[in-house]
């Protein structure tokens, strides 16, 4: 008797284990069979392709992008159990090419009855990474030394854009650990940069100032503070 209820209750587990990896094959085989319709699509589609970027094209995989109809974004790297309708572009980014190449079609998210409609050359600009990286800096500088400051005024500086300028301010360069002739001079040689947050302070500002290369790039805290807009001025270079 207990063998049986035992043997009752197992069917039941592995039928619904057997519905669950079919449905997921089921996905992976629409998906994949998307991707060779967009692959094929492309290569018939695009005949300036050298023959080396047609071949990356046939043995890479591409990105599948995805925005609802209703216009909310996706990326969908996994499979997706929707049925609503989505503009799915199937993408390769090839190297050493400014311009990604999507085709485009329009399907559940699923992609059982997605088709290319047509083919998209679209060139993406790359973020800043070294702007991207000294705004963190200047942030990450702020909350840990200037632990004056409010906390809305630290969650300003966390959360908000700074404006970013050049000045002129006066750098002690003996603060910063530098005795070697030869290191201050390329110090003095580095452009000198500020990130510029709103103080709670009315005519005030937070400011961060650093060195680095023009384009931001090895850029390096050296002091900041929270001054009024006047002096601001007075060290801003136009």
């Amino acid at each position: 008797m207990g063998r049986g209820k035992f043997f009752l209750i197992v069917v039941p587990v592995l039928v619904v284990m057997q519905f669950i990896g079919a449905g997921c094959r089921s996905t992976d085989y629409h998906r994949d069979a998307a991707v060779q319709r967009a692959r094929k699509f492309l290569l018939e589609e695009e005949q300036d392709l050298t023959v080396l970027q047609r071949e990356y094209v046939r043995y890479n995989k591409p990105l599948i992008l995805a925005q609802d109809i209703l216009g909310k974004y996706s990326n969908h790297r996994s499979s997706v159990l929707s049925t609503a309708l989505s503009q799915i572009c199937v993408a390769w980014i090839i190297p050493e090419q400014e311009d990604a190449y999507l085709v485009f079609g329009v399907s559940g998210n699923n992609l059982w009855d997605w088709s290319p409609n047509r083919l998209i050359i679209k060139k993406f600009t790359q973020p800043d990474r070294k702007r991207l990286t000294a705004v963190q800096s200047a942030m990450l500088y702020a909350m840990n030394n200037m632990l004056y400051l409010s906390t809305e005024q630290r969650n300003r500086i966390r959360f908000g854009v700074p404006e970013i300028i050049t000045t002129n301010f006066i750098v002690d360069y003996s603060a910063m650990g530098e005795n070697s002739p030869q290191k201050i001079e390329s110090l003095k040689a580095m452009k000198q940069t500020t990130f510029v947050w709103k103080s709670l302070e009315p005519d005030k500002k937070i400011v961060v100032v650093g060195l680095g290369a023009s384009d931001l790039g090895g850029w390096q805290p050296v002091f900041g503070q929270e001054i009024v807009d006047a002096e601001l001025n007075d060290h801003k270079v136009k």
